[in-house]
């Protein structure tokens, strides 16, 4: 456990072997905290980038966001489709998955789907629940899709420990953060916050990232937007939405959902429309 907590603060104090996200992102959220920035600026900035010109138009043009007749062939076409909020939110989350590339051991293409659809649920639970707070939809929309990005540090840098949790999950069934606990002194959530943490994400992403198996340890400011990612998560995993190597949700969708205080007899109907709604947000990432 000690030796596990020792590699991850030297791989994060040297930086030296950590992916890096592109300087397009940054110099793409400084031009959008500029109230005067036009389309047409946006769309130059992420234009430098081509890879994540591509995922942003395949993004634009997937179900989740694909409005009205005819596919979105320009970045400024797919600026005036998404918007410029979830257009900052997607850069990022797709400049995450070009950091990131192949897996090793983790099927990339499985937890980005996943997160794909967790993010979505997770955005339209904020919006459905009335809840207020220093973030908004977006905002959701990335910590869900951020969410296990912890995953991909074990698997990438610390191989031998991420295959001994991951046996030992599917061995008793239980939930994989519960396991890393136990074995690593952390869960994967806390993993990815200390990452996004050195990246220079905001504190409620962050938090939200690090607290979503434990949203009452998260700070009060953000302990709903905790809660919002715990329950979408654990929606989806009860689904086919889920990520295999997570295990079974904990806690169940029913107990996720009432604690943000959903109730229970409109449950099933609210069920039915996230799993719809997550179904769509699979292909995002593809």
């Amino acid at each position: 456990m000690t030796t596990f907590i020792e590699g991850l603060q030297r791989l994060l104090k040297t930086g030296d072997q950590l992916p890096t996200l592109p300087t397009v992102v940054f110099q793409l959220h400084a031009a959008l905290d500029d109230e005067n920035v036009t389309t047409s600026q946006v769309a130059a900035i992420i234009e430098r980038d081509v890879a994540l010109t591509a995922r942003l138009l395949r993004a634009a043009n997937s179900a989740a966001f694909a409005r009205g007749p005819g596919q979105v062939t320009t970045v400024s076409a797919a600026i005036q489709r998404l918007g410029l909020s979830q257009v900052r939110s997607l850069c990022l989350v797709l400049a995450v998955v070009q950091a990131f590339g192949r897996g090793r051991g983790l099927d990339h293409e499985a937890l980005w789907a996943h997160s794909a659809a967790v993010g979505l649920v997770a955005k339209a639970l904020w919006g459905r629940a009335g809840l207020q707070g220093p973030v908004n939809a977006d905002d959701l929309y990335v910590a869900g899709l951020l969410h296990d990005v912890g995953l991909l540090i074990l698997d990438q840098f610390f191989a031998a420990d991420f295959d001994a949790v991951t046996a030992g999950r599917a061995e008793l069934d239980l939930p994989l953060w519960e396991h890393e606990e136990d074995h690593l002194g952390m869960d994967h959530g806390e993993i990815g916050g200390l990452l996004l943490g050195r990246w220079g994400l905001p504190a409620p992403i962050v938090d939200a990232v690090t607290h979503h198996n434990h949203p009452q340890a998260a700070p009060a400011a953000h302990r709903n937007l905790c809660r919002v990612v715990q329950a979408a998560e654990s929606l989806c995993q009860a689904e086919p939405l889920g990520l295999g190597a997570e295990g079974p949700p904990s806690p169940s969708p029913d107990e996720a959902l009432a604690a943000l205080g959903f109730p229970q007899s409109g449950l099933p109907e609210l069920m039915a429309e996230l799993r719809e709604l997550g179904a769509a947000g699979r292909d995002v990432l593809r």
